[in-house]
């Protein structure tokens, strides 16, 4: 294959700043991308300096239509093509020109590394005001209003520029409504008690996977965002492309005795180790396997049924693969599908072959994408590559997982923010050169002096006081209680 294991973009050094520059502004004005709900039965948390209240199911789309063109218009300015182009390949992806069917687009590599934010941005921000859920705190020792407005909008930035990542890709941010982590961003920095909880939000190994699988097919995330917000150099994110799974090396090649022999004994007499691995394949996209997550807060439990392993998605062409180390099947003839399959993810995560296990580490603003085991397609009859393999599963998505998470002085010295994106019927790409009329009729709708209304992104998000108002009240920031 020709695509590339990872492609790193440098945005220039005012870029960079620019953006900093502006999604500051617009968090020291106290903007948010969700309009939060009191009624959720969770009750929630208040994001420190912000004017809401409840909890924070509801994207505002409008905010995050304003932030997408903002930030491409930048992009633009600066002359930032390498940006541009990037975010167009996955805008492109998921488009109606159904590209997964096609092919995929091999522009598009397993990781996307891009340097976003200055390095030192976010440098006197303690990791521990930055844990999810939104539970953003202000230290004791600030004490002017300038102080806590500053150290508030740095902790709102991430979830500013995460929101806009999504806007660029045409997509809407995920919102697992089961989870009490209801948000479009959290932080991956667990608390002391998490250190060594094998899940998600904890500090111990996580075994290679999908987000989101315990969903139905419309709210599993496409893409998955990372931004480093403090060093995680010592404990790097580890993909696996989904297409190196179900790969088929040629009999000529090196490995080829060594990968036959991890699934020989599930081989049928009348089966070529190649026919089984198609077998396997066809077997995936048939509705017979189950994936549950379990029980969250003692009344989240959640899973699907009966839903296939490589599933096709209807709006985008493209296949979606489930990943999860305890998923089953209720059928017995459907159990070689789900050994083949963990077994393999074990091999390669083992980094048995050379140039398909891919641990990535980011400095503080750097981010990464990379699709959440989406936009695959599937060929019955694949021929060998000059790579030396045929590929039944072809596409630029991944799995990931994560050692753990080391702890130094006591504590883990590692902040990512993430944040998951999935399709929507309503556009939320415009640009200076795509759609601006559309985003200017749009905001005229909702305002209260359309003819006031320009797509100058200076006056997107006007000063209307908030958090003047909160200061003047006293808030300092919320105590997070878990």
């Amino acid at each position: 294959m020709s695509r590339k294991q990872i492609e790193t973009i440098k945005l220039k050094p005012e870029t960079q700043k620019l953006i900093a520059d502006y999604f500051m502004d617009v968090a020291r004005k106290g903007y948010d991308v969700q309009d939060f709900d009191t009624q959720l039965k969770y009750g929630g948390t208040k994001l420190s300096l912000c004017q809401q209240q409840g909890y924070y199911p509801n994207c505002n789309l409008v905010v995050l239509k304003k932030l997408g063109y903002a930030i491409t218009e930048i992009l633009q300015e600066k002359g930032e093509q390498a940006a541009l182009d990037c975010f167009q390949a996955y805008r492109e992806l998921f488009s109606s020109n159904n590209k997964c069917q096609a092919g995929n687009e091999p522009a598009i590599p397993y990781v996307q590394k891009i340097e976003f934010l200055p390095k030192d941005l976010f440098a006197d921000i303690d990791p521990a005001d930055l844990i999810a859920p939104n539970g953003f705190r202000i230290p004791a020792h600030l004490n002017t209003w300038a102080e806590i407005q500053h150290y508030a909008a740095k902790l709102l930035v991430p979830k500013l520029l995460l929101a806009a990542i999504c806007g660029i890709h045409n997509q809407f941010p995920w919102m697992d409504l089961d989870m009490d982590l209801n948000s479009t961003m959290h932080t991956m920095r667990p608390d002391p008690d998490k250190y060594h909880v094998n899940a998600g939000y904890g500090g111990g190994y996580i075994k290679q996977h999908t987000d989101g699988y315990w969903n139905q097919r419309s709210n599993v995330p496409l893409i998955i965002v990372f931004l480093s917000i403090s060093n995680p150099n010592r404990e790097p994110t580890g993909f696996i492309p989904v297409e190196a799974i179900f790969r088929i090396p040629s009999p000529n090649s090196p490995i080829y005795d060594s990968w036959r022999a991890i699934f020989q004994d599930l081989i049928p007499p009348d089966q070529t180790p190649a026919e089984f691995v198609k077998w396997v394949v066809e077997q995936a996209t048939k509705p017979q396997f189950s994936f549950v997550m379990g029980v969250l807060g003692g009344d989240a439990k959640r899973g699907v049924y009966e839903t296939p392993l490589l599933e096709k998605d209807p709006n985008y062409g493209g296949y979606l693969f489930r990943a999860k180390s305890t998923f089953q099947s209720a059928n017995p003839e459907a159990a070689p599908v789900v050994e083949f399959t963990n077994r393999m993810i074990e091999f390669l995560g083992n980094e048995n072959v050379a140039n398909t296990y891919l641990e990535v580490s980011l400095s503080s603003g750097e981010v990464y994408l990379a699709l959440n085991g989406a936009g695959l397609s599937i060929d019955a009859n694949p021929d060998y590559e000059a790579d030396g393999y045929a590929y039944p599963v072809k596409g630029a998505a991944t799995i990931h997982g994560r050692g753990k998470l080391a702890t130094i002085d006591g504590k883990i010295d590692r902040t990512l923010a993430r944040g998951n994106s999935l399709q929507t019927p309503e556009r939320t790409f415009y640009a200076p050169n795509d759609g601006a009329e559309l985003l200017l009729e749009e905001l005229k709708k909702c305002a209260a002096a359309p003819d006031r209304v320009c797509l100058d992104r200076n006056q997107f998000f006007p000063d209307k006081g908030v958090v003047s108002n909160l200061l003047q009240a006293g808030i300092r920031g919320n105590e997070l209680k878990r």
